[in-house]
């Protein structure tokens, strides 16, 4: 299916790789104008050379405390107005309970949750003035647990509550706010766990697999870049304050 995006502004927050290059390609695709933001520019701007509409490149470090703020004066500056604003950069740390650090937790909830939070407040009468929306990138490890995903688990719970709440006082604007929580998706962290080693790719998919309802596969970086373009286009015009679950059944 597709969507017509066209005149509208997106922003992609971590869109250099995986989950967050797959949505910045789609929404360009159905005609939106994309600033494309992470640390790596060099990837970015091989990115932005492939999509149509004159894509911005924005270098942003999200884990700076005060990362936030020179990033939206940049995309008010550079892409203008803002009609669609994906928050997708996160990280993920493994540290079971008895081995939470203090340098990780803070990183984890400064860019999932704290600058996040920031970013959106500071794009906010950007986006009420063109009756925005907002599609936060969740996952369904809020919902559910696994070993060495304390923070992560805490920051996306984060996540799902302040959708819900920020839908609330930026509805009576006409701005949507909504969340897509990935389950296993073989892109992104999972992506970067196999290429390093550290994680048996063939071993960790069968073993997950066994959980999934739907024919016991992941999901790919497209299902979530085609869930968010949704939630961002007309046809969900009627939709806020949800958490659309995108796993497979998972937590079914």
């Amino acid at each position: 299916m597709t969507y017509d995006l066209s005149g509208k502004n997106a922003v992609v927050t971590g869109a250099s790789r995986g989950i967050g290059e797959a949505i910045a390609r789609t929404l360009a695709e159905n005609g939106a104008r994309v600033a494309l933001i992470a640390r790596n520019t060099e990837a970015l701007d091989k990115i932005a050379k492939d999509l149509p509409n004159d894509p911005v490149v924005l270098h942003a470090d999200l884990g700076s405390p005060e990362g936030w703020k020179p990033l939206a004066e940049a995309i008010l500056e550079q892409l203008g107005p803002v009609d669609i604003l994906v928050n997708n950069a996160g990280v993920s740390v493994y540290e079971p309970a008895g081995k939470v650090t203090e340098e990780n937790l803070d990183a984890t909830l400064t860019i999932n949750v704290r600058n996040l939070i920031l970013l959106t407040d500071a794009l906010t009468d950007s986006l009420k003035s063109r009756k925005g929306n907002i599609v936060n990138i969740s996952s369904v490890s809020a919902s559910t647990g696994s070993i060495g995903q304390i923070a992560y688990s805490a920051s996306k719970g984060a996540v799902n509550s302040m959708t819900r709440n920020m839908s609330i006082d930026l509805g009576r604007s006409g701005v949507r706010v909504n969340a897509v929580a990935p389950g296993v998706i073989d892109d992104g962290m999972w992506k970067t766990a196999f290429e390093s080693g550290a994680v048996d790719r063939e071993k960790t998919m069968e073993r997950i697999g066994k959980v999934v309802p739907l024919e016991g596969r992941w999901g790919s970086a497209q299902n979530i870049a085609d869930a968010v373009t949704f939630l961002a286009s007309d046809k969900a015009d009627y939709i806020t304050g949800q958490v659309l679950r995108v796993d497979g059944g998972i937590l079914a």
